[in-house]
């Protein structure tokens, strides 16, 4: 499928999404969806990370969080993560990128030792010390 194509797709699912959305705007948010998913930040999405990534979207499409309204009001909305797993695109606020997987904040994600293992369950990992490519 042409990048094209894909932005195209997501630009009619956000049309759905953000009705008080911009063309511009539309065309900003479906392009940042389409760069995070190719850096695959789907597969590690907790509800904190998830509400963040909402927040982050209506960022980019230009609509204020208070102009938002849920499909299903009565849905709680999680408290945001004070970081992201994914690329920053302008107009989103400055926070802290972790890498993946983001299980636990306060865990330190220095690349291990020579000396110790670096997969959490003790074997090492075959994509580097950290499981991730370093990102903006």
């Amino acid at each position: 499928m042409r990048s094209e194509d894909a932005v195209e797709i997501v630009r009619a699912s956000l049309a759905l999404a953000f009705p008080t959305a911009s063309a511009e705007g539309l065309n900003r948010a479906a392009e940042t969806v389409i760069r995070w998913g190719t850096e695959g930040v789907a597969d590690d999405l907790n509800a904190g990370l998830t509400t963040r990534m909402l927040l982050d979207l209506l960022q980019v499409a230009g609509i204020s969080p208070e102009d938002f309204r849920l499909a299903e009001p009565d849905h709680p909305f999680a408290e945001p993560a004070e970081y992201r797993t994914w690329s920053r695109t302008e107009g989103m606020p400055l926070l802290p990128l972790l890498p993946r997987p983001p299980d636990d904040p306060t865990t330190p994600h220095d690349p291990p030792r020579p000396d110790e293992p670096s997969g959490r369950d003790g074997r090492p990992r075959p994509d580097g010390p950290s499981g991730a490519t370093p990102r903006q």
